[in-house]
This record gives C-alpha cells, structure tokens and sequence, in this order.
C-alpha cells in the first residue's frame, strides 16, 4: 500500500452541485453530473470550466453521452439535449417515471415505472424503444416489474427485474418480445456492470452474484455478495475475490473490505468503496494500490478510458486520473521527485472559483 489519502487530494477536478449528484457520466473530452434537483451540468475536461448548466425539473436519474447527444431521463421525461450547448432538441414524457437509459448509434432504450403509494408496490412498469434522431417510440413493452439495471447489447438490451416476478431478460430491437435469459437465477436484481469485452455482472437482493458471457449464457455465480464488478485487468470481482487480492478485514489494507459495496474500473485504474461514513476505499493502478476516504455517500460513478467519475451525496463529483494520481502517489513518496507540470493541472483544475 502506498498510504491513505484524501480523495480531494489526488482528484484532478472537484465541482460542486446544490443537492446530492444522482448521475455521473464523461467521454473523452467532458465530464457531465446531474441532481437530485434536477440540474445537469457540463465541464471541460481540458480546462475545468463548466461548458453549461440547465434545469430539468424534477430530478435526474440517468445520463448517457455518445458523440454530439447526451439522453437525459428526468422524472417522467426522456430528454435528448446538444451536447455542445444544452439546447433540448427533443423530448418526450411517458406515464410514470424515467428511470433508465441506454443508446447505440439508431435507438435509445429506456425503462419507466409509476410507484403505487396505496399499495407499495411499483406498476405500470415498462421499458421502451425510441428513435435517437426524433425520439419517436418504436415500441413499449409492459414488464411484470420494475427494471433496477438496463444494458445495451448491439442494438438490443438486457434488463433486470426486482420483485415479484424477479429475473434477467433480453429484448430484441423492434421485436416486442420478453426473454428470459437461460440459466439467469429468478432472484431480484439490484444492480448490473458491463465489462469491455461483453460480459455482463448482475447483484441480487438475496447477495447472489452471476455473470452472464457475450452469447447470453449464465458464467459464473457466487453467494454472499455484497458488490460486483470488474477489474481493469478484466477480472471479475466478488466481496471474496476483492478479499482474496486486497487483503482480509483491516491490516494490510486498513478498510473493512467486508463492507465493500461498489466496483468501478476505467482502462488502468479500479476503484472499490465502501457504504461507511465517510466512505473508504482501495484505489487500485498501475502496482500501487493506496487507500481513500471522502465524506458523503458514493451516489454515481462512471468508468471510461484512463478517467473516473465519482459523484457523491454531499453534491461533489469529482474527476480522477490516472497520470495525476500516479504523480501524485510518486512525488509524496519521493520528495525530490519532479511534478512541476502537474501541479501546475491541479492548481488549474482542482477547484471552481
């Protein structure tokens, strides 16, 4: 281990929202946060300075951002915003609420759910198809449940249920069909994470973890599991694969291991948290691995090249790289060590006036 750090000490950018971030997204060139408020900003990446800000009442669930489009769901509005300026290009509302987006490069899938108060239960439950260009529904389809994950897959997608009539299912572009995925236990879903190479991994409320492969079959599965993920290396990690590689309880690793509670990886860099207050962690990179710790809950994150971004319930969401963290990591453990150039970013970026 190469010691404990402060989160804001070895993130590149610290921004700050009014309430707790509810979704995190970036690509190569920005970095998006969106609120339980229902505000969506958009930062630079290069520089640090917000590109712009908009409000999309009520509040915003899930991002997603490919090329010059960025598909918002707030509250029961699927929103298809210009990246480059925020302008809404087109919306459409659905009966209930927006609660998950996916897109390839024709569609955009989303689910949508209406919570019953009298009876405690969510109905109404769909999950839809539309045109990127016009947002125009090509198909609905009623689920038995609600959807706690969506996955793209080509330009299909894999949804998972929760209670009562729990499991994992494909959906076929324009097919109108609902298919059970062979082997998929029937056990609620809490949450799922792709891997780069088309493996998906699913976390159920009854701690059971499974993995389904590229063709759509069942891989791995393991019991008590607090978390899923995957390694930058591409393995696949448990609560007891992360104890076997980070250590046991505290010692080595200094965090309770047994509470962790979240995986995100980018291309070279995992990150692993935990559902304490503050939160800890294991940044994992490179062959240092350093522990961390923030106040506030871990909300939202997002993985993608060499960059991390992590949202949290105080309204922070930061931006985490891996050369500035390796520089980082290397000039406090050697004091003579040259990182005139990247302190120079940090002093740049760290925080907004």
């Amino acid at each position: 281990m190469a010691g404990h750090y402060q989160l804001t000490q070895i993130a590149s950018i610290v921004r700050s929202l009014e309430a707790p971030v509810t979704s995190v997204i970036h690509n190569d060139t920005s970095f998006l946060a969106g609120d339980k408020n229902g505000t969506l900003t958009k930062w630079n990446i290069s520089d640090g300075n917000r590109s712009w800000s908009k409000n999309l009442d009520p509040s915003i669930s899930d991002i997603c951002i490919q090329q010059k489009v960025i598909m918002v769901a707030n509250g029961r509005y699927l929103s298809c915003l210009a990246s480059e300026d925020g302008e809404v290009l087109w919306s459409v509302d659905f009966d209930g609420a927006c609660d998950l987006v996916t897109l390839n490069q024709k569609t955009v899938w989303v689910t949508s759910s209406v919570y019953e108060i009298e009876i405690g239960h969510f109905v109404g439950c769909k999950v839809h198809e539309l045109q990127k260009k016009d947002g125009k529904i090509i198909q609905s389809i009623e689920l038995p449940s609600k959807a706690w994950s969506l996955e793209g897959r080509g330009f299909d997608c894999i949804i998972g249920l929760g209670r009562p009539e729990p499991g994992v299912y494909s959906v076929l572009s324009q097919n109108g069909k609902l298919t059970s995925v062979t082997g998929t236990p029937n056990l609620p879903i809490v949450r799922s994470v792709a891997s780069g190479n088309g493996y998906i991994s699913f976390l159920t409320a009854s701690e059971v973890a499974f993995e389904i492969n590229p063709d759509g079959y069942l891989h791995n599965t393991e019991h008590n599991a607090t978390c899923v993920g995957y390694r930058h290396d591409g393995q696949w990690l448990t609560s007891a694969r992360i104890k076997e590689i980070y250590g046991q309880g505290r010692g080595e690793t200094d965090i309770r291991i047994v509470e962790a509670r979240d995986v995100v990886s980018s291309d070279d860099m995992t990150l692993i948290t935990t559902d304490y207050n503050p939160t800890e962690g294991i940044l994992d990179f490179g062959n240092s691995k350093i522990n961390w710790s923030h106040e506030g809950e871990v909300t939202s994150y997002c993985g993608h090249g060499n960059i991390m971004s992590v949202g949290f319930s105080t309204g922070e969401t930061m931006l985490l790289e891996t050369g500035v963290i390796e520089n980082r990591v290397e000039s406090s453990e050697f004091p003579n060590h040259d990182d005139s150039n990247i302190r120079a970013r940090l002093r740049m970026l760290r925080f907004e006036e």
